[in-house]
């Protein structure tokens, strides 16, 4: 039992001392002491870590961050770098970045807006359309027979 708690207590030092390294700018050391003794981590900690990780440009960390600490996900910054890419016509990543912050049914039509103009990306842009503008229900409905005479 007591090399439970001392166990406990030198998980919750590297946490400690993982704060004081982040206070201080530091991000690698760190991201590593949080995610290997997370359940020593207060939400707090874990949103800081974020929000760090998403300033240096880290978004795909700062993901997994908040996947790990049980957090929010960078909403806001996920659709904005897929805004980016769309622009840049970087397809793929824009669907990523979107799928993962939920966008809106009007990014997805953008998408396909641009999608529809690219040779070779038909069934990428069917996949958008079934998955995310396709309304199920609609579909599901039973058609309407017509009498017959």
């Amino acid at each position: 039992m007591a090399f439970d708690q001392t166990r406990a207590n030198g998980r919750a030092a590297r946490v400690e001392v993982a704060r004081g390294m982040l206070a201080h700018g530091f991000l690698d050391r760190p991201l590593r002491l949080l995610l290997e003794n997370a359940a020593h981590v207060r939400a707090e900690d874990w949103s800081l870590l974020s929000e760090r990780l998403i300033a240096d440009g880290r978004l795909e960390e700062a993901v997994y961050v908040c996947r790990t600490g049980g957090i929010e996900l960078p909403r806001a910054e996920l659709l904005a770098r897929g805004d980016q890419e769309l622009r840049r016509r970087d397809i793929d990543g824009a669907i990523h970045h979107y799928e993962l912050a939920e966008a809106s049914r009007e990014r997805w039509e953008a998408l396909l807006d641009v999608l529809v103009g690219l040779p070779n990306r038909e069934l990428t842009a069917r996949r958008i359309a079934r998955k995310h503008l396709v309304d199920d229900a609609r579909i599901a409905a039973p058609l309407p027979l017509a009498a017959s005479a």
